[in-house]
């Protein structure tokens, strides 16, 4: 990732640009990982001749940086082989061995033809000059298979050459897993397959094989499964407060990027006759993934007069046009009214306090050093405008300030109030029992009452009667 690029997502948190809990550890990350060590150290290169004649320097893998730094180390390792035309002469060597074969193929069967004539003659004076046809094809023969095994020379040292120079490009710790992986795939018999089958024979320097160290490598830093996690997170993200609509979309598209680079489940012994190999998202299904990436209100805005989104940069004209119409909370007005959304990230983090005044105007906080020597409001006052102590620390005469009762637990009238407050206190009980007995006899006055009722009540029912 160039430099800029880091200069833009410093600051941010996953759980900025993240849904759920976290739980999922992505191949590559949105916000990359930091590796100081790597930093600090100098990027060893390796100077290159492209087929077109320019000079160009490639980094070389020392085993140190991050997974997505060497994501990167092998894309642009694999794009200098191409860019150096090895792959191409590998290929025209491929194609003149093919070619020799197919011309031995048919001389062999013009040859097989004429025999076949002189099989079927009877007589000895036409069996002559198809003789000699015959031993002119075997002639042709020879030469043919002599351009054959040429060929076959000039193909195994153009594959000899890429697998020369790809270890060019690994040094130190970087360069041992690489040339295991080789000797194990071309050189060890029996050799194991990417799908864990053993297969027997010396199996040779080929692009196949190539292409196998290749994915092999790129398991000694990611999982089998690689690919499908990257896929799959990218449906996990969402776009952060403070970052640009465009930054978040161009670093999207690179994660994107990755998935088609990654090892897979196919590449592994959990692949079965219906695994098939990730493919990367389309133009269209990725859009509409980011789309979804934006806050919910820019997706009404985005529904109310566009119809699904055919690429990013469709959704990307539409989607600026909304930022600056609805910007996010804490993108307009002045930077004093602006909501620090870097503060709290979560519940258990705590509300920020406000700053000073003092601090908040630039001018320095109050402090004095007889206060906070002898005792007292220190950060109320300055030294020169203290009224307690004098410079020598002396107590002011007419100094008349609050009296410190640390030293003495009964602070001056405090048994005066003490008795005030128990004669209320014994005052407020001898009341509060006078209630407690009126209440009762009320109660039994009216128990009383409602007893004598319902006697008259019985006697006159009876009467009644």
């Amino acid at each position: 990732m160039s430099l800029n690029h880091q200069a833009v997502l410093e600051g941010l948190k996953r759980q900025d640009v993240e849904r759920g809990n976290g739980s999922l550890q992505p191949p590559v990350s949105f916000v990359p990982d930091k590796n100081e060590d790597a930093e600090e150290r100098t990027v060893q290169t390796l100077k290159i001749e492209l087929a077109n004649g320019v000079e160009s320097r490639v980094a070389v893998w020392e085993g140190l940086g991050t997974p997505e730094q060497f994501m990167q180390h092998m894309i642009a390792m694999r794009d200098a082989l191409e860019g150096m035309g090895l792959f191409k002469k590998y290929e025209e060597a491929r194609k003149k061995v093919s070619d020799a074969k197919e011309e031995l193929s048919n001389e062999k069967a013009l040859r097989d033809v004429v025999l076949e004539q002189v099989d079927s003659t009877v007589l000895e004076t036409e069996k002559g000059p198809l003789r000699e046809e015959a031993a002119k094809h075997n002639e042709a023969i020879k030469v043919l298979q002599a351009a054959v095994a040429t060929a076959k020379q000039e193909r195994v040292a153009a594959m000899a050459t890429v697998f020369a120079t790809t270890a060019n490009f690994f040094r130190g710790d970087g360069k041992a897993p690489w040339d295991k992986i080789v000797h194990e795939q071309t050189e060890k018999n029996p050799w194991t397959n990417l799908r864990g089958e053993e297969q027997q024979g010396v199996r040779g320097k080929t692009l196949m094989a190539w292409k196998d160290c290749y994915i092999l490598m790129l398991k000694t830093v990611f999982a089998n499964n690689a690919a499908e996690q990257q896929k799959f997170y990218i449906t996990l993200l969402k776009l952060p407060h403070k970052l640009k609509l465009r930054n978040f979309l161009q670093r999207a598209m690179k994660l994107a990027g990755y998935v088609g680079e990654l090892p897979s489940i196919v590449h592994s012994s959990d692949a079965t006759d219906a695994t098939r190999s990730v493919e990367p998202y389309g133009d269209g299904e990725f859009a509409t993934i980011m789309l979804h990436a934006m806050p919910h209100r820019w997706q009404t805005q985005y529904n109310l007069g566009h119809k699904a989104p055919r690429d990013v940069g469709y959704l990307l004209d539409a989607m600026e046009k909304i930022e600056l119409a609805f910007p996010l909370p804490g993108e307009q007005g002045s930077s004093k009214n602006k909501v620090s959304f870097s503060k709290m990230t979560k519940m258990s983090d705590k509300i920020p306090k406000k700053k000073s005044q003092a601090v908040k105007h630039g001018s320095s906080a109050k402090s004095c050093a007889l206060c906070k020597k002898y005792g007292g409001a220190s950060g109320t006052h300055n030294t020169g405008e203290c009224k307690k102590y004098d410079h020598q620390g002396n107590l002011k005469k007419g100094f008349k300030g609050r009296k410190d009762f640390s030293t003495n637990s009964t602070p001056p009238g405090a048994s005066k109030s003490y008795a005030q407050l128990y004669a209320q206190t014994e005052k407020l009980k001898a009341s509060n029992k006078k209630f407690k007995k009126a209440l009762k006899k009320s109660s039994k006055k009216q128990k009383k009452r409602k007893y004598a009722e319902s006697s008259d009540s019985d006697s006159s029912d009876s009467d009644f009667e």
